[in-house]
């Protein structure tokens, strides 16, 4: 009888260590889902983010081809040989202000 008590006891010690060591375990994995989830969520915010400048940049972008494509023009030309080497077409008749 003493020996089923023994093994009785020790299956009772067992299960309370298989228990305790379950418990841990099942801890530890709780606190690493949360710490992935919080990092998740700062990506998230990061790629919200990362998009938001990404079309920011696309616009200037865009703006500066727009630009490049207007400096490239004869209108530019023009508007810089009127307004700065003061040229103006053959036909043209210029008004100026007495003082």
């Amino acid at each position: 009888m003493s020996k089923k008590k023994n093994s009785r006891k020790k299956q009772r010690v067992n299960r309370v260590y298989f228990v305790l060591i379950a418990g841990f375990v099942i801890a530890v994995m709780v606190i690493q889902v949360a710490s992935l989830y919080q990092k998740n969520a700062a990506y998230a915010a990061q790629e919200a983010e990362l998009k938001s400048e990404l079309e920011s940049q696309q616009e200037k972008q865009e703006e500066l081809e727009n630009y490049e494509n207007y400096i490239q023009s004869d209108e530019y030309k023009e508007s810089v040989a009127q307004s700065k080497l003061g040229l103006v077409h053959e036909n043209e008749i210029i008004f100026r202000e007495n003082e």
